[in-house]
């Protein structure tokens, strides 16, 4: 079974990053890591290292180190990855392209138990919370469990592979891919244990705004269901009617907008260059707003889009225009009887 997996593609496109490096957060075999190769699959000689953060990702883009840096940016079942918001307002970047990647989920432990001997379960805090009904259902109940968050399921499975299974430690188990069960000979517990029958997480490869026009060679096309997308941050005077204002810009041109979310606008390590002063105030926001730009539309449209947003805010980021492609699957609860569960066997 595949792990990490997209849409079949139709046909590449003809340009290449030949001798790009990529980096992404985790080691080799995390789901960032998958998801990186399944990005650049159809470009030659590309590099990839991992970084021990979101923001070691940022920084490796920022320094020159790297060309590309492959993140997530939210989960179908746990939602948005709010460190990656913040990392964006912080970073002069663009994103370069937008990729579903479905994600299956597998509990390994160095020995093979049963789940009621498992007192310690690790991963990141998002993949947690996306297999929260198996966790719940399946493991001990509190306070007979620990839950431990790890910046990576490739370091939790790495973590529950150096702890002594012997004596009376307590047995430990991470939630990680097969592939790192795999690469640190641990033993898979069930497998596809999400909340949801298919779980997906959008990842996008980010550039350094000053460099050139990138030239990924994407794993689709147009054609393959792609669509474009932009997306942006605004800071607005505290105001009445200054939301109303900046959705009246997309509303009155008929675009549709996906989604909007907003984040504290905090002074000192969360408040990006060139906010006005006196903006950074506790209880201000950031909204973060992503829409479908129409094939049409020309990048005259787009700029008079633009500047009607700028008018309307005080602050504004353009992360830019790229291409996406998504699963559009139903939402479905998983049952018992769709995962495989080793442990019964």
């Amino acid at each position: 079974m595949v792990e990490s997996e997209v849409p079949p593609a139709k046909r590449p496109c003809r340009e290449s990053v030949a001798g790009a490096v990529v980096a992404y957060p985790g080691a080799e075999a995390s789901l960032a890591h998958e998801a990186a190769t399944q990005f650049f699959k159809t470009a030659p000689d590309v590099s990839f290292v991992g970084a021990k953060s979101f923001a070691g990702v940022f920084e490796s883009v920022v320094a020159g180190a790297a060309q590309y840096g492959v993140i997530p940016l939210e989960n179908s079942s746990s939602g948005t990855l709010q460190a990656i918001s913040d990392l964006l307002m912080k970073h002069d970047v663009v994103i370069r392209g937008e990729l579903g990647v479905r994600e299956i989920y597998c509990l390994c432990a160095k020995t093979k138990v049963d789940s009621s001997q498992i007192r310690r379960v690790m991963s990141h805090p998002n993949i947690l919370e996306a297999c929260s009904t198996f966790i719940e259902d399946r493991l001990p109940k509190e306070p007979g469990l620990e839950i431990l968050p790890t910046r990576s399921t490739s370091e939790a499975a790495g973590m529950v592979a150096s702890l002594d299974a012997g004596g009376d430690a307590p047995i430990s188990a991470a939630i990680a891919t097969k592939g790192a069960a795999l690469r640190h000979s641990l033993v898979v517990i069930a497998e596809n244990i999400g909340n949801d029958t298919f779980l997906e997480s959008r990842y996008v490869a980010v550039q350094l705004r000053s460099k050139k026009a990138s030239t990924i060679s994407l794993p689709f096309t147009a054609d393959a269901g792609c669509v474009t997308k932009s997306s942006a941050c605004f800071a607005l005077k505290n105001e009445p009617q200054a939301v109303f204002k900046l959705m009246s810009c997309w509303a009155l041109r008929g675009l549709d907008v996906l989604k909007i979310e907003t984040r504290p606008l905090a002074a000192g390590r969360r408040a990006p260059p060139g906010i006005p002063s006196g903006l950074a105030r506790m209880w201000d926001y950031v909204f973060f707003v992503d829409w479908l730009v129409p094939c049409e539309h020309t990048e005259q449209v787009n700029a008079k889009l633009w500047d009607s947003l700028a008018e309307f805010s005080v602050w504004q980021r353009d992360f830019g225009k790229y291409p996406s492609l998504v699963t559009r699957a139903e939402k479905q609860p998983q049952s018992w009887a769709d995962m495989v569960d080793l442990m019964a066997k």
